[in-house]
């Protein structure tokens, strides 16, 4: 939800990087063929436009004239994006990232090679000034931030535990490998020798809420860990802010690559079906259009899988659409005054695990807060989101909310992509193995 890539680009924690999370992936389907409708022939068929644009353009496209290619995307939404979002807020005429947002070009690799494809500008957030962490039911500031002096040598402890276990997992490889077994449990039980008192074991809980989006006890250690082995084997740390977004929106990267592609789009095709016959895949959509090609890539979210009827898919698979990835992140923006300049404020127990001030809007102060619950914050509700701030400013006053509930929308079912434990050690491997044609 709170950045963009491909799932190949799973970042992690390092000090001074941007927040690594993963994104975007709309319920549709993209047709590089000689475009027919009704039972046609194809060439291929690729589900999730803005993430598989590159794919098309670098795996179908060569070989062919693209004049031969014709790109047809069949689009769940009135939009293109997925979990990518850039619109106005409330009712301003700022715009704003609903959903994914920050990346990191040195770890994203696919997303960097977009970027410099369009030569498209990128800037900065905010650097956090005023610094607060909510732990254990208590504020710390100043020379407690981010735990009292007292509680340090036990979360260095931890984190050194962490960076020790992340030195096992090779950055995107070999997730499945029988020595990694035991560290695909869940984050919580990682780390639990490790957090004998509660201000630390809420530090890493929080850690995990923000960065993984879901709660420590749903989310598997291993996919953590690898996380911190993108990074050189660094923790991440929270008070540094999210930094790197693209300068015009995610919106930008959306239409560049729907430009450049030429596609024929047809939105609001939710798709029902995708059967492989052998030698022909055909994709069929709710209202009953069919399409077919000699190939298909499903990119869309895991979540929604289970709502298309995918046909033939492989044990690992039926079992990863069944149970789903365990992200349920809530993004708020709120419009605020009376809170403190630069704020970060970081924690665990209340709606948001972080929150921190993205820009400066008259006498109020624009802020971006993400928790692990979309369940605990309605983005809508102005006195909710104010509640949600005030663990961090008390005296904070709500002028404006807004915010898109991704768990409940029907194309998404969930925010980015947060591995249950168990779900690495049994199918990395055969998770990015082709069913066939598929």
């Amino acid at each position: 939800m709170s950045a963009v890539g491909s799932a190949t680009d799973w970042p992690s924690w390092n000090r001074r990087s941007p927040s690594p999370f993963t994104s975007s992936a709309p319920a549709s389907a993209v047709m590089p063929m000689r475009v027919i409708r009704r039972s046609s022939s194809a060439n291929c068929v690729v589900a999730d436009f803005s993430a598989a644009a590159p794919m098309i353009q670098d795996a179908v496209v060569t070989g062919h004239n693209r004049a031969e290619v014709g790109v047809l995307v069949v689009e769940a939404r009135d939009r293109l994006g997925g979990r990518t979002w850039y619109r106005p807020f409330a009712d301003t005429d700022l715009h704003v990232e609903l959903g994914g947002t920050w990346f990191a070009q040195e770890a994203q690799r696919n997303i960097a090679a977009e970027i410099s494809r369009y030569d498209l500008p990128t800037v900065l957030s905010p650097t956090g000034r005023e610094l607060r962490s909510v732990l254990d039911g208590r504020m710390l500031t100043g020379a407690n931030f981010p735990v009292p002096p007292g509680a340090r040598d036990e979360l260095d402890r931890a984190l050194a535990h962490l960076v020790e276990q992340s030195r096992r997992v090779t950055f995107g490889r070999d997730l499945d490998a029988p020595e990694l077994a035991d560290l695909d449990v869940p984050f919580a039980q990682l780390v639990a020798p490790c957090t004998g008192s509660p201000v630390v074991r809420d530090y890493l809980w929080m850690w995990v809420g923000f960065a993984l989006g879901t709660d420590p006890s749903s989310v598997s250690a291993l996919h953590v860990l690898t996380w911190v082995a993108g990074y050189g084997n660094e923790a991440w740390v929270l008070d540094d802010a999210p930094a790197t977004k693209f300068a015009r929106g995610t919106a930008s990267l959306v239409e560049a690559l729907a430009g450049d592609g030429g596609a024929e789009i047809a939105y609001g095709s939710p798709v029902a079906s995708v059967v492989d016959e052998g030698g022909a895949v055909r994709v069929r959509t709710v209202a009953g259009e069919l399409y077919s090609a000699e190939s298909v890539v499903l990119a869309t979210p895991v979540n929604t899988w289970r709502d298309v009827d995918l046909v033939g898919l492989s044990p690992a698979k039926s079992r990863l659409a069944r149970e789903g990835q365990a992200g349920q992140a809530v993004k708020a923006w709120a419009l605020a005054v009376d809170v403190p300049e630069l704020l970060i404020g970081s924690g665990w127990g209340g709606p948001l695990n972080w929150v921190c001030e993205q820009a400066q809007i008259g006498e109020g102060r624009l802020l971006v807060g993400i928790g692990a619950d979309a369940g605990l914050l309605d983005t809508s509700d102005r006195q909710q989101v104010q509640d949600a701030v005030r663990v961090f400013a008390p005296e904070a006053r709500v002028l404006k909310c807004d915010g898109h509930d991704w768990t409940t929308d029907p194309y998404a079912k969930g925010t980015w992509t947060a591995y249950r434990p168990g779900q690495l050690s049994r199918g990395y491997t055969p998770f990015a193995e082709p069913e066939g044609s598929l």
